[in-house]
């Protein structure tokens, strides 16, 4: 069998990482026997689909604590009948023939996934987090306040920490287009050396102490080690700063509108009222959850369009001359 070619089912550690990685927009599952039907006449169930890309550690404790709540409160409360067993796909190719010959109502991306999946497919909705009310990422590339460095350029040939999460996944994508439209190049060539790491500490704190040159991480990330350490804040700055850009989301189908639909974008919206919803949004410090139309990824995809074209199809996600971080 090549597993490859196959969906494989969401073990419990992953059903926690998908509350986290889709902004803590996770579908309730109707709990106990087969689904409530979703309406006279029927027993659909909401499905969706996710791309193993979307996955990175969380704490699996609390993720599992907070999300086995949030299920048994919808279940109880809204008797919203969805199917407790996600696809979760590990090629786009795969992911695209499930969606043409199964029932699937919508699918967890990145935005790169997504520009790829939007050209055989239609998508008209998009469930978002939102963090003091912004529902992007905003990129900082920081040094230190010392440092003397006071322009791109003046990074060339020195270290980078790059934070790596799904929340990041265009970060190198921006970085790399702002040094090429500057007449540098692309990040793999432009530092000595990039290192990687899923934790902000080990992204920022190198460069607060002097082991390397800057990092590339998000300002809300900055904000809160600055909030916990201000020392942090006062020692380092922002040389760069890129737009507000849609990393991740939940990506509902145009043509695949689920009777259920009116029922889960409400309980999404209203998640920040209960305490189950509060707790998954603590873990990943948004706000709430919102509804957007896929004009919000105008800038993201534009960003896109324009690196494949600066960048001569440079995959920004090698990593074959980065090293992780330790």
């Amino acid at each position: 069998m090549n597993l490859m070619a196959q969906p494989w089912r969401l073990p419990a550690k992953l059903i926690a990482g998908l509350a986290l990685l889709l902004g803590a927009f996770e579908l309730p599952v109707a709990c106990g026997a087969d689904p409530a039907p979703a309406g006279e006449g029927t027993n659909q169930v909401f499905r969706m689909a996710v791309t193993a890309s979307m996955f990175s550690e969380v704490n699996e404790t609390d993720a599992r604590a907070a999300m086995k709540v949030w299920i048994l409160a919808l279940s109880n409360e809204r008797q919203i009948p969805v199917d407790p067993d996600p696809l979760i796909f590990r090629n786009l190719e795969e992911l695209a023939k499930a969606c043409q010959t199964r029932s699937i109502d919508g699918v967890g991306l990145m935005t790169s996934e997504y520009r790829s999946l939007s050209r055989t497919m239609k998508f008209d909705r998009l469930g978002v987090s939102s963090i003091g009310g912004r529902i992007g990422e905003v990129y900082v590339v920081l040094v230190r306040q010392d440092s003397g460095i006071e322009r791109l350029e003046q990074l060339q040939g020195r270290t980078l920490n790059v934070l790596d999460t799904a929340r990041t996944s265009l970060a190198t994508v921006w970085l790399d287009t702002a040094l090429v439209e500057a007449g540098l190049k692309p990040g793999a060539s432009f530092f000595k050396q990039i290192k990687r790491s899923s934790k902000a500490s080990l992204v920022t704190l190198p460069v607060f102490f002097h082991q390397a040159d800057a990092c590339l991480t998000t300002s809300n990330s900055f904000k809160v080690m600055g909030e916990l350490n201000p020392q942090v804040a006062s020692q380092l700055r922002a040389l760069a700063t890129s737009p507000e850009l849609m990393p991740t989301f939940f990506a509902f189908r145009e043509h695949e509108r689920s009777p259920l639909s009116p029922q889960i974008f409400e309980a999404m919206e209203r998640m920040h009222e209960t305490s189950a919803g509060k707790q998954i949004l603590t873990l990943v410090k948004a706000d709430r959850i919102v509804a957007e139309p896929v004009s919000c990824l105008d800038s993201s995809l534009e960003l896109l369009a324009r690196h494949e074209r600066l960048c001569g199809g440079e995959d920004p996600a090698d990593r074959s001359q980065n090293e992780p971080a330790k």
